[in-house]
């Protein structure tokens, strides 16, 4: 039972998006749509809320339950990525999940304040895109060339194909938590959204907010090819 990595594109599709309410009423709308594409980003990726609570009038359990959702997200997406099958496993799936905050915790980025053009107000953030997928491509490689050797060699013959999939997983995870304490990233990338106002209410839709995401986390020319890669 040789492992092969499928190593699609990891795709960071947006469930929802809320609404920002018009609260920051003291400050100018330059300064206001900035804070909250700032709260906005940092609620989601660094679950740090206490901005955006303030500037969107959502509830501490409505952002913590974004916060958590997001990172989900991106453990079930780096579990597909490399062809993990942890979801009943009770050691690896919170590690997963815990790896997971950790990665998105690293996000660098910077908001440039709000500016008006033809009377509709964008926002420019610069991103610097986390290069883990690249940066542990070479490392996950050998595991995995090393790993079908030892099957090959029948070491895994008598396990249960739990326990075979928590070998494989355990391998994959420590090679991904070693890089996030040392991450690498890709050169800044400049992100530009709308701002959608109402009489009531302003925030960014769920296209920009999908282009803002899928900057957070660089893919790679590997990342995109490799079902021809042995696993």
């Amino acid at each position: 039972m040789m492992k092969r990595l499928k190593r699609t594109v990891i795709l960071m599709t947006v469930f929802s998006l809320l609404v920002s309410l018009l609260t920051a009423c003291g400050k100018t709308k330059t300064k206001r749509y900035q804070a909250y594409i700032e709260s906005l980003i940092t609620a989601n990726y660094l679950g740090i809320s206490d901005e955006y609570i303030q500037t969107t009038g959502a509830n501490e359990a409505d952002a913590e339950a974004m916060y958590l959702q997001n990172a989900t997200r991106l453990s079930r997406n780096l579990e597909s990525y490399y062809g993990l099958e942890i979801n009943t496993d009770t050691e690896l799936a919170p590690r997963m999940e815990e790896l997971s905050k950790k990665i998105y915790s690293k996000t660098k980025f910077n908001v440039g304040r709000a500016y008006q053009d033809n009377n509709i107000y964008f926002v420019d953030i610069n991103i610097q895109p986390i290069d883990i997928l690249n940066q542990t491509h070479d490392d996950v490689t050998g595991y995995v060339e090393d790993f079908n050797k030892r099957v090959a060699a029948g070491e895994f013959n008598n396990y249960t194909k739990e326990e075979y999939e928590h070998e494989f997983a355990k391998g994959i995870i420590e090679i991904l938590e070693n890089a996030a304490d040392n991450m690498q990233y890709k050169d800044a990338e400049q992100v530009t959204v709308r701002i959608i106002e109402s009489d009531t209410s302003f925030y960014i839709g769920n296209e920009d907010f999908q282009k803002l995401d899928s900057k957070v986390i660089a893919t790679t020319d590997e990342a995109k090819s490799s079902d021809s890669d042995a696993k």
